[in-house]
């Protein structure tokens, strides 16, 4: 039997008594220059989604106002439910940044289908 444990940045799996620690995203929180950072890595969908969510809310609440930056270069799958949170995220004026073709398009997606329903 295999057990799945969820802790902030990580996954935890229990397999025959035994701990093995299989991370699926990663979420790195850092501060430069009054500018906050999350830096995201691995898979952006269904838990892992709800993960990103509480950083950023943690993050949002330690950075009294400053800009938010989150990194997305390192993400390699984003679901319906991690686009809906990226979308919360861009509307709350966090800067959605990414260096991957895939990622590129779902930031501009958003930015598109927010700009549009602003002139609507």
């Amino acid at each position: 039997m295999i057990r799945f444990f969820v802790g902030c940045g990580k996954r935890f799996a229990k397999v025959k008594d035994e701990w093995r620690n299989e991370a699926v995203i990663r979420i790195t929180q850092s501060r430069e220059h009054s500018r906050w950072h999350l830096i995201v890595e691995g898979t952006l969908s269904g838990v892992w989604a709800d993960e990103l969510e509480k950083c950023w809310l943690d993050t949002k609440a330690s950075a009294n106002g400053e800009p938010l930056r989150v990194d997305l270069s390192g993400v390699s799958y984003i679901d319906d439910k991690g686009r809906q949170l990226l979308a919360r995220m861009f509307r709350d004026g966090a800067e959605l940044r990414a260096t991957g073709v895939m990622t590129k398009g779902i930031i501009e997606e958003i930015a598109a289908d927010i700009a549009s329903s602003e002139t609507s």
